[in-house]
């Protein structure tokens, strides 16, 4: 199977388009739920996305920032990924249970709503109502961190995750090693380090993990936590599953010359500006002229 990556060297100018579904209408599409654990309880909504007795759904976790946490369970909704996130799955068909938590005032999804944020999920997985398979989790700022922290603390649980805008500093990089990962920051951003990032890829790397960063130039913390669920990158997301029996290469041809990068060695896949950067090999965007990922059924 082949699959032109082509956009991906464009994708710094891209954004989400055509969403239809806004704050208020998203709201009417998610139930409200709660669960507990010891004297924790977390509020949350959930949606059902095309889901019927065919096919196990994935599941996708999805954690705000920290400007909508609360306890009106509500506010949360109002983020512009979650709209994204939804419209994309009914767009592409994809079976799904969407999972929105909020986070209490004064919070944060590294402390003990960890604990109850992967219980939560488990609790889905025990009753055999999603794909243990295919569960996602991301987020952006406070939430982007606390992806990374969900990786840092199950390891082998999550397909995929797509922290954006998020500080991974402290995490365990063997346990994130474990899931592909592929996250976003801006060069604008005055919040969040990309020198940070990168300098956590690098022990993840070590530890065997496959990491893509994406950096978009100009781009502000808000407008990273907005604008980076682009469908590119969610098709990236969706296509990861524990259970992958693949081989893929990554071919990238300039001119009369083709270069092959295991998906395993392009860890260290960065945009910067019209350059694209894999391993310790730079590209001139506007130099290369295809680029493609084989996949070899095993």
């Amino acid at each position: 199977m082949k699959l032109s990556l082509l956009n991906v060297c464009v994708s710094a100018v891209l954004l989400t388009a055509g969403i239809a579904v806004n704050a208020q209408d998203i709201t009417s599409h998610f139930d409200s739920g709660s669960f507990s654990l010891a004297n924790q309880t977390l509020p949350y909504r959930v949606a059902e996305i095309g889901v019927t007795a065919a096919i196990q759904p994935v599941m996708v976790l999805y954690l705000h920032g920290g400007s909508s946490r609360g306890d009106d369970n509500e506010k949360q909704l109002n983020e512009r990924a979650v709209s994204v996130v939804y419209q994309y799955l009914s767009n592409h068909n994809v079976p799904a249970i969407f999972i929105v938590p909020q986070c209490p005032t004064g919070g944060g999804w590294t402390g003990q709503l960890r604990r109850v944020l992967i219980e939560l999920l488990k609790s889905y997985v025990n009753a055999g109502k999603v794909d243990e398979n295919r569960i996602y989790v991301i987020g952006g700022s406070m939430g982007g961190t606390g992806t990374w922290c969900q990786l840092g603390n199950n390891p082998n649980f999550y397909a995929a995750a797509m922290p954006v805008a998020g500080n991974p500093t402290g995490q365990n990089a063997a346990n994130v090693a474990t899931t592909p990962v592929r996250t976003v920051m801006g060069t604008a951003d005055a919040l969040m380090s990309i020198e940070d990032v990168e300098n956590f890829m690098t022990e993840v790397n070590e530890a065997g993990g496959t990491i893509i960063l994406d950096v978009e130039d100009g781009w502000t913390h808000p407008m990273t936590c907005e604008n980076s669920y682009t469908d590119e990158r969610l098709d990236w997301l969706f296509a990861q599953s524990r259970h992958n029996t693949t081989t893929q290469i990554m071919n990238v041809k300039v001119g009369n010359l083709t270069y092959r990068f295991p998906t395993n060695e392009t860890g260290k896949m960065t945009f910067e500006g019209n350059q694209l950067k894999i391993g310790d090999k730079t590209f001139d965007i506007n130099e290369i002229d295809e680029i493609t990922v084989v996949t070899d059924e095993e």
